[in-house]
Order: C-alpha cells, then sequence, then structure tokens
C-alpha cells in the first residue's frame, strides 16, 4: 500500500526535474515516456527521493519500475521497513 503523500511528492520531484507543467503527470505515468527524461534526471530524481524519505533506492528498483504508482509503491515500501526498525 503508498504511504499517504508519497505519490504526490513524487509527482512534484519529477515535474520539478523535468520542468513539467502541473497536471502533465499521473499516477499511471510512464516514467521514460515523459518529455526530457535521460538517464541523469533519472538519477537526480532518485536521489532526490532518497533524500526526501531517507531510503536508499536499488539500481534494479530504480530500472524495474516504469510507473508513478509502481515508483511510490517502492518508496513506501522502503518507508515502512525503515519506521519499523
Amino acid at each position: 500500500m503508498i504511504q499517504p503523500g508519497i505519490e504526490d511528492a513524487i509527482k512534484k520531484i519529477v515535474r520539478s526535474t523535468l520542468n513539467l507543467p502541473e497536471g502533465e503527470i499521473e499516477s499511471s505515468t510512464n516514467l521514460r515516456d515523459l518529455p526530457g527524461v535521460e538517464s541523469i534526471k533519472i538519477l537526480r530524481i532518485v536521489a532526490s527521493l532518497e533524500k526526501k524519505f531517507d531510503v536508499r533506492l536499488d539500481d534494479q528498483v530504480v530500472f524495474r519500475v516504469n510507473t508513478i504508482e509502481e515508483l511510490a509503491g517502492a518508496v513506501s515500501k522502503l518507508v515502512e521497513e525503515r519506521q519499523a526498525l
């Protein structure tokens, strides 16, 4: 289950990194289909998410997820694991 606020935070970080307008990104949006996406920008998005949520996203996870919703699920899982410690 995706924790409240995580998906919106991811959308905000993606919009900011890619200079996209509000409403350009939905939960089902494929990250690699967004305008201006390139590997360095994906790395910036990941670094921002890791800093914001105090988690470490494994490279395999990053390359396996396709949509905002899948990324939010992966981040939520890591946040839950960290909180359980």
